[in-house]
């Protein structure tokens, strides 16, 4: 199989030849030592080679993918976006750097603020990039996914999460308001994408930490529940896959998030608790799973043969009745040793082939 058609099988549980492989491309290293070079920003040419490589099936490419925008430079660490977030760059946080201030924290600070233009000359080049140079792939072209943000992370990026904490309980209009702001911008950017020709949307939006849910379970049904399904929905209108990426331990809102429609669910973070064959058992007969290698303590400082045996034990979780997709638990990101990254793959490309028998079943 084509690696594009081997992942889009996969999103929706069909039949393929062997396991796809997937990740987020987080790490410079993995770029210097495979394609030679080390991208400054994350963009659509390195990615697209690097995927290649590596030899993945898919790849992410967000909207704008970091340029579009010249950040407003504070110190040599810290600039401010376009959005009027400040953030603050340290040589762990590439290629997404922590937010350290916020431009709203009120109902009237609305009032005097302008969001970015979606439409905004520039933000389609990355996109368009990697879709012309898959085009040429011919029998090596892989999955294209575009990447917007969720409403709770950009609801964060704006106002902070200690604030969204206070606005629960005094002023949820505010919240609802900065959701509002963020399916409009998510809208109009797969609008854009999907005639652009990417093969699926990842949608990004953490609700979990390392041990329970960041919000309560009927916060959550209220006030961001209802923008995630504008925002799939509007990707569905696309026909395109819903891929979401939610990190942390997000048993408490699984129920919903599959309700809403998405038809993956990355990246099943072990070290916040989720059970691979647990999720697989109660939702694999309708969503496709993706990840679960744990890129904090195996990936980075396991032997060759812990990383084998836990590559093996995803395998033999989710793997069985398709619908699965390797890869670690979060990003491949400074820290992991290539070679470790490799060997996973390697052994995932080893085990994870389906028999004939099984594509027949």
């Amino acid at each position: 199989m084509r690696p594009k058609d081997r992942f889009l099988a996969a999103l929706k549980r069909q039949p393929v030849d062997r396991v796809p492989l997937f990740d987020f491309l987080f790490q410079r290293p993995l770029f210097q030592e495979l394609i030679g070079r080390t991208p400054d920003a994350y963009n659509a040419r390195d990615a697209m080679d690097l995927t290649l490589a590596m030899g993945l099936d898919g790849v992410w490419i967000p909207y704008g993918c970091f340029s579009g925008w010249s950040p407003e430079k504070l110190t040599d660490c810290v600039y401010k976006d376009e959005w009027g977030t400040t953030f603050q760059q340290d040589a762990a946080s590439w290629p997404i750097d922590a937010p350290i201030a916020f431009p709203l924290k009120t109902s009237e600070d609305l009032r005097h603020y302008t969001p970015p233009d979606p439409m905004a000359e520039g933000r389609m080049d990355e996109i368009n990039t990697a879709v012309a140079m898959n085009a040429a792939l011919g029998d090596k072209a892989i999955a294209i996914l575009g990447g917007v943000t969720g409403p709770l992370t950009v609801s964060w990026f704006l106002t902070g999460y200690e604030n969204i904490c206070m606005c629960l309980y005094d002023d949820p209009a505010f919240l609802h308001e900065l959701v509002e702001i963020a399916v409009d911008f998510a809208v109009k950017a797969i609008n854009r994408m999907a005639k652009s020709g990417v093969d699926a949307m990842i949608l990004s939006d953490d609700y979990g930490a390392s041990a329970q849910g960041l919000l309560r379970p009927q916060q959550f049904k209220e006030i961001y529940k209802p923008g995630l399904k504008k925002i799939i929905d509007c990707i569905k209108a696309n026909n395109l896959p819903v891929f979401l990426h939610c990190c942390g331990r997000v048993y408490d809102y699984l129920d919903d998030l599959v309700e809403v429609g998405i038809e993956a669910y990355h990246p099943v973070q072990r070290t916040a608790g989720m059970d691979l064959a647990k999720v697989k058992a109660k939702y694999g007969d309708r969503i496709c799973l993706v990840g679960n290698i744990d890129s904090s303590r195996t990936l980075p400082f396991g032997t060759p043969e812990e990383i084998e045996a836990e590559t093996l034990e995803a395998l033999r979780a989710a793997a069985p009745g398709y619908g699965y997709i390797l890869a670690s638990d979060h990003s491949l990101h400074d820290g992991i040793p290539v070679k470790n990254i490799q060997l996973m793959f390697d052994v995932a490309r080893k085990h994870g082939i389906y028999s004939k028998k099984d594509q027949a079943a």
